[in-house]
């Protein structure tokens, strides 16, 4: 994990040293001092369009295109998580999620599995994204328990929106080296990436359901103390089916992702690396809120004749407890 950090550090500092390098010609000609510079404000805008191309031409081809998906990432983390420091994994996790996906899918004329992995990566970041902000929005206790987060002050919370953003790059790798990959000739793998493409709506729409499903079931009661369901519908697949639908969707984007990858280096570390932090995270976050359903709601009617009938937490047929 070290080494691959510090490729990836190096390679970002070469790559803005190149950027600098391109720049320096115009900036030695007009510089800060320089009064053309203050009165002609489209250069700042020359700038920017300069940066925009150079992540374009990255995410096109060559080994800084993680890079560029965290720089993406960057510009939507850092702000939400300096507003808030819980959105860092919360509202940031869906909409960079989005915008990876957006970029990826705006960069090439996209078909087939790569097509679909991109889709289903924005519609997976923009779902997730505007649930969870509407319901900080309407439901208050989620709002004051985002609010008790804001422990750091804002700017010390850059260097913690950075490093999830890089995360979060990871987990979207398999998409970008899709998009690259473009349509398989050889049969079997162009399969294997159209399952990988399916399990991902799959997961995407199974957490989308299970999510709605909770949120109205959650806003039908004003019971605290009261177990008020969900205890049907996904919810019979298993306890936390919203956790198990986001385990398969990315899941679903490594498997479609994968036969891209050949022998280079890069995607099949920062995509496992990725793989493996979101499924202990995700199983991490099953036991404990398992744990605190048990410790909350045992002995209600309701609960407990729902937790006999799904016996598994998240994984079906696999996990009993």
């Amino acid at each position: 994990m070290r080494i691959l950090l510090l490729f990836l550090l190096v390679t970002d500092i070469v790559s803005a040293f190149t950027i600098r390098q391109k720049s320096s010609f115009q900036i030695d000609k007009q510089s800060p001092s320089h009064p053309a510079m203050i009165a002609n404000p489209s250069l700042f805008v020359r700038g920017g369009e300069e940066v925009i191309s150079i992540l374009s031409s990255s995410l096109q081809s060559g080994p800084t295109g993680v890079l560029s998906l965290w720089a993406i990432a960057s510009a939507v983390v850092i702000p939400c998580t300096i507003y808030r420091q819980g959105w860092s994994f919360s509202i940031g996790y869906g909409f960079s999620v989005m915008a990876m996906g957006l970029s990826i899918y705006f960069q090439k004329s996209l078909s087939g599995a790569p097509l679909l992995l991109a889709l289903s990566s924005i519609f997976y970041g923009a779902r997730l994204g505007g649930f969870l902000l509407l319901r900080n929005a309407t439901v208050k206790s989620k709002g004051e328990q985002m609010k008790k987060f804001d422990k750091t002050p804002r700017l010390k919370r850059i260097p913690l929106a950075s490093s999830v953003a890089l995360f979060y790059s990871f987990l979207v790798t398999p998409v970008l080296y899709a998009a690259r990959g473009g349509i398989f000739e050889d049969s079997r793998l162009k399969t294997i990436s159209m399952i990988g493409a399916g399990m991902a709506w799959l997961g995407a729409l199974l957490e989308a359901a299970a999510d709605t499903q909770k949120f109205i079931e959650k806003r039908s009661s004003k019971e605290e103390n009261k177990f008020v369901g969900p205890t049907g519908g996904t919810y019979l697949i298993c306890r936390h089916p919203n956790y198990l639908g986001e385990l398969i969707f990315w899941f679903g984007l490594f498997i479609g992702g994968a036969p891209s990858f050949q022998k280079q280096i890069i995607p099949w570390v920062c995509s496992s690396l990725g793989l493996y932090g979101i499924y202990g995270i995700m199983t991490g976050a099953t036991k404990r809120l398992d744990k605190k359903q048990l410790e909350n709601y045992a002995g209600q009617d309701k609960y407990d004749t729902w937790r006999s009938n799904v016996k598994a937490p998240l994984f079906p047929f696999v996990n009993k407890a």
